[in-house]
């Protein structure tokens, strides 16, 4: 082969391995009609109203998840609006969320009828980012931690201060990067981590929790403008 040849084909493949190493970012906005039909886990309903996604308890429910038909692997930045709608709405968003191992599939209990204490013992079993956010009805802080196993968390922050207040609307982007992973609301950092051993990937699950006891109070929020981006 000519060295001429030789010279333009290396430069073709290198170009190309390039190209593959920095592959632009995949960038999805989901409607609310399409939030809607994500799967859900646990008692409650979520619905359209006024171009919000709406997620409520009702009667026996001990919280409600939306999870993502999809797996994401590497690198992913979350970003919507949410707006608490009743008193006790607290807020947790489970990332990169996966059964145990390898495998980036999740398998969700067979079962509404759990307690909270067994959904509790479900959630520790999976790998994945553990984001509470809004938890004031239930007397503690936010929080954050990663989980890799029922008795290992690979870190756990937590905030202060209490960070939402009801009937108020926040922009919320969650980023988990090749080596950081940070929470920002309305711009704030709220949580920021290195994490030099991230998760590979997973689902992603919204979830809402009341306040149940003497005083039961449904969980309810409103949802809009969800962007992932990932790849």
């Amino acid at each position: 082969m000519p060295i001429f040849s030789i010279i333009l084909f290396s430069l073709f493949h290198f170009g190309y391995a390039q190209n593959q190493q920095t592959k632009t970012p995949v960038r999805e906005a989901f409607s609310v009609q399409e939030l809607a039909n994500w799967q859900t886990y646990g008692i409650g309903k979520a619905s359209v109203s006024n171009g919000e996604l709406i997620l409520e308890e009702t009667a026996g429910s001990d919280g409600l998840f939306l999870v993502s038909p999809k797996s994401y692997d590497g690198a992913i930045t979350i970003n919507y609006k949410v707006k608490a709608m009743s008193e006790s709405s607290v807020q947790i968003v489970l990332f990169s969320a996966s059964d145990a191992g390898e495998s980036m599939a999740l398998t969700l209990p067979s079962s509404n009828d759990l307690t909270p204490r067994e959904v509790w013992t479900w959630r520790t079993t999976l790998e994945h980012y553990n984001l509470t956010f809004n938890n004031r009805s239930h007397g503690i802080k936010p929080f954050f931690f990663k989980n890799i196993s029922p008795y290992e968390k690979g870190f756990r922050l937590d905030q202060k201060e209490n960070v939402m207040e009801t009937q108020r609307w926040y922009n919320v982007e969650i980023i988990k990067g090749d080596s950081t992973i940070k929470f920002t609301l309305d711009d704030k950092v709220i949580f920021e981590v290195k994490d030099h051993e991230p998760l590979a990937g997973g689902h992603i699950m919204l979830r809402i929790s009341g306040t149940t006891g003497d005083k039961v109070i449904f969980a309810k929020a409103a949802y809009k403008d969800f962007v992932l981006t990932h790849g």
